[in-house]
């Protein structure tokens, strides 16, 4: 009589599991976005097919068998028996690849590297090897699994019609910085090549570094996903490229149009939320909204500004609606019971008013904002001379010139140079009162009309003070 066969692996086998159409992964400096990882295109595909057969409750990583075919499938592949050689090879490659970043211990610098996998199995027998069976490094859970905190959830559908590297890392990288409300971001040049693993040896000049991977990806991801690059602009010192700034924008009608991808992305509050409906005609945006949630909790957020929008419905004294409500949400005094039900058409004397620090805050921001508009009135209306115009142009040429200035004046000198300006369009250009060249507006009247601004402070100071602060 036969022995029976001994099994394999001590854990089970996780056979093929629906994929789901989109992965999530840890964000930031510390995690799996922005660290350095050298994969192929098909390493890639392969990579993320295992990322989306993963479990929203797992946690620890299984021992996945998955299917080359699917994968084929998913990314739109011909199927053709090289192509699946080409993917068992990718396999085979990912069991050897790293991800690397830069971390501390003791305050000392250290490159952190973590594996890719920890275990694979390739079947012998021809008729099986439409299959392999490959499970993540354990520590990778801290990026994969459970997370919590700035992670990424992104819809597969662009990241499988991406056809380079660099593309699919620069679009991930990007794509979650826009996600938290960074339009410009910005990263030394040292830096980009790093998180992007461009070779040591290849591309060495930023010009062909530009030319050669940072145009190319951005006509690629504009071209196939959900974010549009605006811009590439670059920093100098001393004639040399050292900061790489993007101008971003979504595409909103492609955002987050999956449901899968509706169900676990990082929360946002529902469109169709009536109270954040109501919200909205105060200028209060998604991400204040959420901020009040997870600061204090949904209920005594949406009980206390039931409260507040009771109130700003019915009057017109509050000056900044979004301060005076956060103030509201903040307050744990529970409400009455029943008082917001009762309320069908609102009782100015049944809601509580403002505390006088709220009063006393609204007039401060009103008188802020009254301030930095006349501020800004005046240095348009300067500009509107042709003459002044011209002066003003030759001192942010003659700025960009040197070979120390403040960061932030070298994103606004880079994106004045962009707009191509003359002396007749100057003014209406750049008229708007915030922003980055709003403050090489000021640098130059600091510098050169002081006395103009004082005049404006002269004026408003006093005001301020009877209100127990400062303009300036």
């Amino acid at each position: 009589m036969a022995k029976p066969s001994k099994p394999l692996f001590i854990e089970e086998v996780r056979d093929v599991v629906p994929v789901k159409k989109y992965i999530q992964i840890k964000a930031g400096k510390d995690g799996l976005i922005e660290a350095q990882s050298s994969f192929s295109i098909n390493e890639y595909r392969v990579f993320f097919h295992l990322l989306a057969t993963l479990h929203r409750d797992d946690d620890e990583f299984a021992l996945q068998r998955i299917s080359i075919s699917d994968i084929i499938r998913e990314n739109g592949l011909k199927d053709f028996g090289g192509q699946y050689e080409l993917l068992r090879e990718a396999v085979f490659n990912l069991s050897h690849r790293t991800f690397s970043r830069i971390g501390e211990l003791d305050g000392e610098p250290y490159k952190i590297t973590i594996p890719v996998l920890d275990k694979k199995a390739e079947p012998l027998l021809e008729e099986n090897k439409t299959h392999i069976l490959v499970r993540f490094h354990p520590d990778l859970k801290p990026y994969l699994l459970q997370l919590k905190s700035e992670y990424l959830s992104i819809s597969t559908k662009y990241l499988t019609q991406l056809a380079s590297p660099y593309s699919i890392k620069l679009y991930m990288i990007l794509k979650h910085r826009l996600r938290q409300h960074t339009a410009y971001p910005k990263y030394p040049v040292d830096e980009l090549r790093f998180m992007l693993s461009v070779p040591p040896d290849t591309y060495k000049r930023y010009a062909e570094f530009k030319n050669r991977i940072l145009l190319r990806c951005m006509e690629e991801i504009n071209r196939e996903t959900d974010i549009q690059i605006l811009d590439i602009t670059e920093l100098k010192r001393q004639r040399v490229a050292h900061t790489v700034c993007f101008a971003l924008k979504g595409k909103p009608s492609l955002e987050l149009s999956d449901p899968d991808e509706l169900e676990l992305a990082e929360p946002v509050p529902a469109p169709e939320d009536p109270l954040f409906t109501r919200l909205k005609k105060y200028l209060v945006s998604r991400s204040i909204y959420q901020g009040w949630i997870d600061k204090h909790g949904t209920e005594q957020v949406k009980t206390n500004l039931e409260l507040g929008l009771a109130y700003l419905e019915q009057r017109n004294d509050i000056n900044n609606p979004v301060a005076y409500l956060s103030k509201m949400v903040a307050n744990k005094r529970p409400p009455v019971a029943g008082k917001v039900k009762e309320v069908v058409t609102p009782v100015v004397h049944k809601v509580a008013k403002p505390k006088v620090q709220d009063s006393q805050e609204s007039a401060r921001n009103t008188l802020r904002d009254i301030y930095a508009n006349r501020i800004n009135e005046v240095m348009v209306v300067t500009l509107q001379n042709p003459q002044e115009a011209r002066l003003f142009m030759d001192f942010v040429q003659n700025l960009s010139q040197q070979e120390r200035i403040p960061v932030h004046l070298e994103i606004a000198i880079s994106l004045f140079n962009k707009l191509n300006l003359t002396p007749e369009t100057l003014a209406d250009q750049v008229k708007e009162g915030s922003g980055m060249i709003q403050g090489l507006k000021l640098h130059y009247f600091q510098q050169i009309y002081p006395e103009k601004l004082k005049q404006v402070l002269d004026i408003y100071q006093p005001l301020a003070e009877n209100m127990g602060f400062s303009l300036v």
